[in-house]
């Protein structure tokens, strides 16, 4: 049973754009369309604020990248920060030119690791993709750097091609009752 899963893609923070663009292009579409339709209706009856109620539709692709900011930097904030700690201190993102930038005005990255952390009742699951940067050998020896960051124990590492899950637990919570059956 999974208690809390988060997402943490360096390179695409707010999600695929392409995804956006193309699903903003289709409701803006469907919008100008169902707009053609009603819009003699409500010239007609005098209504001229009902013209603006088909581009309301386009809140719906624009919601996403917002609710993904919104999760990320006041939600999980904590978390967030932890992570986005330890990918800046293992060099976990490879940016390029210094002239290049986003709309936010921050170096554009060229390849970053995408995080996936779960909470669940056995632990907390942390997978580290490295999707192409240069130090992708880094990935595979976080087990300090997550021990120290989020005061667990790292139990267990997976180290697979695409991937490296590392399974986090808090010792120190888990009892361990002895009676006197057992000796």
């Amino acid at each position: 049973m999974k208690i809390k899963k988060l997402v943490l893609d360096t390179k695409n923070p707010l999600g695929n754009p392409n995804g956006v663009k193309m699903a903003l292009g289709v409701t803006l579409l469907s919008s100008i369309g169902l707009e053609y339709k009603v819009a003699p209706q409500f010239i007609n009856a005098g209504n001229y604020t009902a013209l603006a109620y088909p581009f309301l539709i386009n809140i719906i692709p624009l919601g996403y990248p917002c609710w993904k900011w919104v999760n990320l930097h006041i939600v999980n904030y904590k978390i967030y920060k932890q992570l986005m700690n330890i990918v800046h201190s293992e060099q976990l993102i490879d940016y390029g030119d210094k002239k290049e930038t986003t709309t936010f005005g921050e170096r554009k990255v060229e390849y970053g690791v995408k995080i996936v952390y779960e909470e669940t009742a056995e632990g907390t699951y942390i997978t580290v993709y490295p999707n192409g940067i240069k130090h992708s050998d880094a990935t595979q020896t976080l087990n300090n750097r997550l021990e120290e960051t989020f005061n667990m124990n790292v139990l267990s590492v997976d180290h697979q091609l695409a991937y490296t899950k590392y399974l986090l637990r808090n010792v120190n919570r888990q009892r361990m009752e002895v009676s006197n059956d057992n000796f």
